[in-house]
């Protein structure tokens, strides 16, 4: 019997496209594979957070809590105050079961069918279910290199995407897959975009505490006239390694929350007692997010210089985040092609640019979620693997 007369049709063709796609596809076990696909850290929570979990559920913390757990909230607000912003907590945060969460509630707050989101072009492909599923189009605007490699937002290609459909617009900062920082003019021209425009902003921040080098995270939501167009997402997959626990919040202008908070997603988004332990994190969680960011920082200073002794690849030094996003247009091969033989011949697993956006042509992205040696030995395959590649003309990618 086929079920499929039954589904809402705006799911349909999602469930056909996720079939073994995407980084998030179970793979394995398979000996000797590196999985560097899906930025899952490779680092457990510390043992104070898990006993955290466990007192808060003997404490009896194990019932509703309605609106989510006052002093995770307040140490919610009280964090991102290092960004310089002040936030009500019983306003103006709004508790998820992690990052994606956030994002299919933002998009429910404001988007109906037949409008537009537009998104950076390379974006992280998590956006594209959510807009689908409401019956939104999602739109791109290409990001252009700088001359250190890097894809940056461009002011230009965003106003020229922009069409009577628009309602908002989604920027990840820092960001993935690219690893670029916003800076403050950039975020600037963003946010006079918005205005201008009449728009609602969506700010994807879940790596904030992965920023390297001379760089700085700033946020939009500050800037004149932003609190009441800004939702700000963010999530502790990344900051605390809790990817299976799924703990996230929206930021947002009180006005503004009303609307997200309005979208069903059930009574508690995330569990009660990882409240409580999240809590605990925000507060004491700190040296841990310091080993985490070290261990980043050396992987990434190692990868970064080898790949680019492999002749025909190019890649640029993030300034956010911990994924790598290699040029290999040189090499003439499409992104999904290699990623696919890659993994085949040398069981190395990589996401293919085009997961991205078609601006992601020519790219692969590694997320750096294993030690050094294993990087090393990725390195050596991949090495190998580009030697055996037939000579070709390289492509003319976007």
């Amino acid at each position: 019997m086929s079920v499929e007369k039954y589904a809402k049709k705006e799911l349909l063709p999602m469930l056909r496209a996720r079939r073994g796609a995407g980084t998030r596809a179970r793979v394995g076990p398979i000996e000797g594979m590196i999985n560097l696909g899906a930025g899952d850290p490779d680092f457990n929570q510390p043992e104070f957070i898990n006993k955290a979990v466990y007192e808060a559920m003997k404490g009896g913390y194990t019932h509703y809590s309605f609106g989510g757990e006052p002093s995770f909230k307040a140490a919610i607000a009280d964090y991102y105050k290092k960004y310089g912003v002040t936030v009500d907590p019983n306003t103006q945060v709004l508790i998820e079961s992690g990052g994606s969460q956030a994002i299919f509630r933002s998009f429910g707050a404001i988007l109906n069918p037949g409008e537009e989101i537009l998104i950076m072009d390379p974006a992280y492909q998590g956006y594209n279910s959510p807009a689908a599923y409401f019956g939104a189009k999602l739109t791109r605007a290409n990001q252009v290199k700088d001359k250190n490699g890097l894809f940056r937002p461009s002011m230009e290609n965003i106003k020229a995407a922009i069409t009577e459909k628009t309602k908002g617009v989604l920027i990840c900062n820092p960001d993935n897959p690219c690893g670029t920082v916003f800076t403050e003019k950039e975020l600037k021209g963003v946010a006079d975009i918005i205005v201008d425009n009449d728009l609602v902003l969506i700010a994807d921040e879940i790596y904030t505490e992965f920023v390297w080098g001379e760089k700085k995270h700033k946020p939009i939501i500050n800037l004149p006239d932003m609190w009441e167009r800004t939702m700000v997402l963010m999530s502790f997959s990344k900051t605390f390694a809790w990817t299976g626990c799924r703990a996230g919040y929206i930021i947002a202008g009180p006005e503004l929350m009303k609307l997200v908070s309005g979208v069903p997603t059930g009574i508690c988004s995330m569990p009660v007692a990882f409240q409580r332990a999240g809590t605990l994190a925000l507060e004491k969680g700190w040296d841990f997010v310091e080993k985490m960011r070290a261990a980043y920082k050396e992987r990434i200073d190692f990868m970064v210089p080898r790949l680019n002794e492999i002749e025909g690849v190019s890649c640029p030094y993030p300034e956010g985040a911990f994924y790598l996003f290699p040029d290999i247009s040189k090499l003439g091969v499409p992104s999904m092609k290699f990623a696919m033989e890659f993994f085949q011949k040398e069981k190395v697993r990589c996401a293919p640019g085009t997961q991205y956006g078609e601006n992601g042509e020519g790219h692969i992205r590694f997320a750096l979620v294993r030690p050094v040696e294993d990087l090393a030995e990725v390195c050596d395959r991949m090495e190998r693997f580009v030697k055996s590649l037939p000579p070709a003309a390289p492509q003319a990618y976007p």
